[in-house]
């Protein structure tokens, strides 16, 4: 990023004045200041800006804006952090009233939240050289209980490839813009996702839920993609709380039980349960279906995941078909159970939209 000569005179005075060394850096790592200065081996990783990263001996922050530009110091003692994070938020003033500039990161913000107008975003999209027409999708991270926000935690924890974006949305919840070039579908998003879900939960202690929106093509659809990312974290809540990771794109079922009106809900689940049906569906029964539905109506496999006899699983579903004339070893009649079971959940109150 070009500055113009009095900006740098400004901050090599200020940067002069400091008890501890400081450096301005380009994306090759070349010194700006101070002039002269020694150039740093830039790391092939990608850094996320805004937050502080370890390079070797030293701290690495990167500014929000592109081309991006760098803070380099020695990480050592407990002021440094501290250091760069002021130094950063003194830099972004300084170049934002220079150049009406937002921050490239403020911009995807903007359009994932589709704030922007058609005027605005080609005035952003030729300020910042934001690829229009690409192939990418929205991936939306959501911590629980988080002290750190989840932007500097996937920050620090997440791979990111150069054309990828990173974007904090609140103190709880950033989601990814990712490049779906090289990528092969939404199945190896959802293994990156689940890696990454691991990743933090080794390394923070942490729970990290991820909502997975649909590919688009432009700039403009990435709004979209965003809100159904949002849409399968509140639905995966709701429907499959222990999976973590949720793909817009394979919860139709999910999403069309969502839009039945509550009351239809309540009266539709309680004509298969109810206080006749109650001893039947204890927890056992319940289990055994699931694992059945989980084995596509296989009896053999599902007895063995179960350690029972086959002849008792046949025994059990026997019992189903004798009390409610649903025989779940037929699709249709299997089909019927699930909707009904699954509209227990959704008759329940609604949970709280995502931010």
């Amino acid at each position: 990023m070009y500055i113009e000569k009095r900006h740098i005179r400004k901050i090599s005075k200020v940067f002069d004045s400091l008890s501890i060394p400081l450096r301005l850096v380009d994306a090759s790592g070349q010194c700006i200041v101070p002039e002269g200065g020694n150039d740093f081996a830039m790391p092939e990783t990608v850094l996320s800006p805004s937050i502080n990263h370890h390079v070797g001996r030293s701290l690495c922050r990167g500014l929000d804006m592109t081309p991006p530009v760098y803070l380099i110091t020695e990480a050592s003692g407990t002021s440094v952090e501290d250091l760069l994070t002021v130094a950063d938020a003194m830099l972004m003033t300084m170049l934002k009233s220079s150049y009406s500039i937002s921050s490239c990161s403020d911009v995807y913000r903007r359009v994932l939240r589709q704030e922007l107008s058609s005027m605005e975003l080609t005035s952003h999209i030729n300020e910042h050289q934001i690829p229009v027409d690409a192939k990418r999708c929205v991936m939306l991270f959501r911590f629980e209980n988080v002290e750190k926000s989840a932007y500097s935690l996937l920050g620090e924890l997440m791979p990111l490839a150069d054309t990828d974006v990173l974007v904090e949305m609140n103190h709880a919840s950033a989601a990814l813009v990712k490049d779906m070039q090289g990528v092969d579908g939404l199945e190896e998003l959802s293994q990156f996702a689940q890696a990454v879900r691991e990743t933090v939960m080794e390394e923070a202690a942490l729970n990290v839920n991820v909502g997975i929106g649909e590919e688009k093509n432009t700039l403009t659809l990435l709004g979209q993609s965003y809100a159904e990312a949002k849409r399968a974290l509140e639905v995966g809540y709701l429907f499959h709380p222990e999976d973590g990771v949720y793909m817009y794109s394979h919860m139709l079922l999910e999403r069309f039980l969502m839009g039945i009106p509550q009351e239809d809900c309540q009266h539709f689940h309680s004509l298969l349960f109810n206080r006749k049906t109650a001893k039947l569906f204890n927890e056992e029964m319940l289990q055994t279906i699931d694992m059945f539905f989980r084995k596509d109506l296989n009896l053999s496999d599902t007895a063995r995941q179960l350690f029972i006899h086959r002849n008792t699983l046949v025994y059990r579903l026997d019992k189903v078909l004798r009390l409610t004339g649903l025989d779940l070893r037929h699709f249709d009649d299997a089909v019927t159970f699930k909707i009904l079971y699954e509209l227990s959940k959704c008759g329940k109150d609604k949970p709280a939209a995502i931010e």
